[in-house]
């Protein structure tokens, strides 16, 4: 299973934020485990969209069977992969 790169970055945030919470004076902790919480929740909620997004891709291969749509004609130097 592969996980993304923003996933891994907020989670390593928590992490950090995490480990600092010792160092951090008494009154400020709360400081650490909000942003610990926060980072962890951008993590989960993009963890779950990169999951979700990986089920809809199309198959490789498939923009080159499409037919094209009223007014698109096929052109050799024209790759449907990379028009957004």
């Amino acid at each position: 299973m592969n996980i993304g790169r923003r996933p891994l970055f907020f989670a390593s945030l928590a992490l950090v934020s995490l480990l600092l919470l010792e160092p951090t004076p008494p009154e400020l902790r709360w400081v650490n485990l909000a942003a610990a919480a926060l980072a962890m929740f951008w993590a989960v909620a993009l963890f779950f969209e990169e999951r979700s997004m990986l089920r809809w891709r199309p198959q490789t291969g498939d923009h080159e069977t499409a037919r094209p749509t009223t007014g698109e004609t096929k052109d050799e130097g024209d790759d449907r992969s990379t028009r957004a």
